[in-house]
């Protein structure tokens, strides 16, 4: 039988370790993602049920709304939004302030009711609004109606938006927050010099908000809140203290796209959540008048199964007008 002779040489030696060590580094960064992937999960799984244990904060804990809150029709994350957007009143004088085109849609309009009952007198109203971004059209037309503004965003540089040097208009580097006196810092990058730079801001509560400007005897008219999902947090605390009282309009851009990533059994949980909040609302008097969806991609929702989507993010308006429980 003829035999195979194999030569070995250094460099084979060295190939072949190199190969061995190569495989073993592949194989040990592979445990190292699914480690992480494992963690990463487990902390998206966490975060999801603390945003199903805060929005449920109302229905659980609070005895103002403790009451009963009917959620036997919520079955499907079709029904909340359906239910959504059926209007609890009408306005006959609806208008629009501000708002600039964005992906071949308008947004950051907000809709005013002129009607009788809840309009906004020029030279006697006040308007309190929460988050400003990069598109302050609203103040602006909200202060040539005639109405003291005062806006508040941790998140901006306060130059722009104070050059405009209205009368009128006040700015603040101020946040919503159910915490007193929290530090907040923003880091902006602009892209026409690809400059960074960093916003301090701070966050404090409503009511702590208005004891700074001395406001507590102040009526607040016309209150707007966009506040990318936050209002889930503040909205209880302001009804639970009362803090609503004297206004007469709301405007929420409300932001229910935490579905989008949650695990499918938390969904209806997190909307019967949001629902009890809404039925807060209610129960003070404030009935959707306006119902507006935001469609923009990244806050649709694909139904699992038949893989229609739905918006989750839309500007509502509340008007003042029922009774009080």
């Amino acid at each position: 039988m003829a035999r195979i002779h194999f030569k070995v040489t250094a460099l084979a030696v060295y190939l072949l370790a190199l190969a061995v060590y190569s495989t073993l580094m592949l194989i040990s960064t592979l445990e190292s993602d699914l480690r992480h992937q494992d963690q990463d999960h487990q902390h998206d799984l966490k975060s999801y049920e603390g945003q199903v244990n805060e929005a449920a904060l109302t229905r659980d804990h609070n005895p103002r709304f403790r009451r009963a809150v009917d959620h036997h029709w919520l079955r499907t994350v079709q029904d909340f939004y359906t239910r959504l957007k059926t209007t609890e009143t009408s306005c006959t004088k609806l208008i629009q302030l501000g708002g600039s085109f964005c992906r071949g849609n308008i947004d950051n309009d907000k809709f005013l009711c002129l009607d009788d009952d809840v309009t906004l007198t020029p030279g006697n109203c006040t308007v309190y609004s929460f988050g400003i971004g990069d598109d302050s059209t609203f103040d602006d037309q909200a202060n040539f109606y005639g109405c003291d503004v005062f806006m508040f965003d941790p998140t901006i540089d306060q130059e722009p938006v104070l050059s405009t040097n209205y009368k009128r208009q006040h700015f603040y580097s101020l946040g919503l927050d159910i915490k007193k006196n929290q530090n907040h810092t923003t880091k902006v990058k602009y892209v026409d010099n690809n400059e960074t730079k960093t916003i301090h801001g701070e966050l404090d509560t409503y009511d702590g908000i208005r004891a700074r400007l001395h406001h507590q005897h102040r009526t607040v008219h016309y209150l707007k809140l966009d506040i990318e999902a936050n209002e889930w947090r503040v909205l209880p605390y302001m009804m639970e203290r009362g803090l609503l009282d004297g206004v007469r309009q709301l405007a929420i851009e409300v932001h229910t796209m935490n579905i989008i990533k949650a695990p499918q059994h938390m969904v209806l949980d997190m909307l019967r959540g949001y629902w009890t909040v809404l039925m807060g609302l209610t129960r003070m008097g404030f009935l959707r008048a306006v119902y507006r969806p935001t469609v923009v991609l990244e806050s649709l929702y694909t139904v699992p199964g038949d893989n229609t989507t739905i918006p989750t993010c839309f500007e509502v308006l509340f008007l003042r007008r029922g009774p009080v429980y």
